[in-house]
């Protein structure tokens, strides 16, 4: 099925942008059919309802994903957010330069078209070129509202998805990168996958977050006492199923890009205190 560019000119570009940007690019998770500017698949009747502007393309969600968008969506983001921006305060110095670690892999392309994978509430949005059209994936639906609300340019360019089930036509995208959450996916290669399926042939994908061993580096852990560093989490505002998937969970970022993106490179950036992993789908030694 053949893609609509909505940055395109002349009347296929007009009727692009009257439908919903995104669902110009979209297609169809169970069918695989483009939706062409629909709300449902023609080939499957599967529908694709727009609410303020956030087209839906996710079902149930479970395991990791279920957690993260519950502790995203409730209060217990709100009280953990100032924490999280001192961190990377720390590691910028300043969050700009922190966040600049990771964007500066990037291609320097004017009017590229860019998905952001775990926007958020869109922190790196007023980072990128003004001329890009830049997309939006997360699972959480009070960041993608405050994303929006934040850039009413974004209205009609996000969607609440799944990073292991990207709702996008194959080699759509300019770039494709993730900032953060990585480490707590529900099915990281997959997600490795699906990034690398929707950008183009050439295009970076680009990967970053804190290494998954940073609660290693907490006080009480090196004395042998993880009950204090939990208590400092919970008092910092992770709630119990949220901090126990933080301490409990392991994921060996290595050994999966190797498997899955056997031509990547691998940066060290916030002080060594996280991983950037980058890959134009070359072959491993190309």
């Amino acid at each position: 099925m053949g893609k609509v560019d909505p940055t395109m000119s002349g009347p296929a570009g007009i009727i692009a942008r009257q439908a919903s940007a995104v669902t110009m690019l979209a297609r169809c998770l169970t069918c695989r059919r483009g939706l062409l500017g629909r709300n449902s698949c023609a080939t499957c009747g599967r529908s694709y309802p727009e609410v303020d502007r956030i087209l839906e393309a996710i079902g149930p969600l479970t395991g990791t994903n279920r957690i993260a968008a519950a502790f995203y969506d409730g209060p217990s983001w709100r009280r953990f957010r100032p924490w999280e921006r001192l961190f990377l305060w720390f590691q910028g110095p300043g969050p700009d330069r922190a966040r600049r670690q990771v964007l500066r892999h990037l291609p320097e392309q004017p009017g590229a078209l860019v998905l952001e994978v775990g926007i958020g509430d869109g922190e790196n949005v007023r980072r990128l070129p003004s001329d890009w059209a830049i997309y939006g994936v997360d699972i959480s639906r009070t960041q993608l509202a405050a994303c929006r609300d934040r850039f009413p340019v974004m209205a009609g360019r996000l969607v609440r998805a799944e990073a292991e089930d990207l709702p996008f036509e194959d080699e759509t995208f300019d770039a494709v990168f993730s900032v953060g959450g990585f480490n707590y996916y529900r099915d990281h290669a997959a997600a490795l996958r699906e990034m690398r399926r929707v950008a183009r042939l050439g295009a970076p994908v680009i990967v970053a977050d804190e290494s998954p061993d940073l609660y290693h580096f907490a006080p009480g852990y090196a004395i042998g006492l993880e009950g204090l560093d939990r208590w400092g989490l919970r008092a910092m505002g992770l709630d119990p199923e949220f901090l126990a998937m933080v301490t409990d969970h392991r994921v060996d970022i290595d050994s999966l890009a190797r498997a899955e993106w056997p031509g990547h490179r691998r940066f060290p950036i916030w002080n060594r205190l996280g991983y950037c992993l980058v890959d134009d789908g070359s072959p491993e030694g190309a």
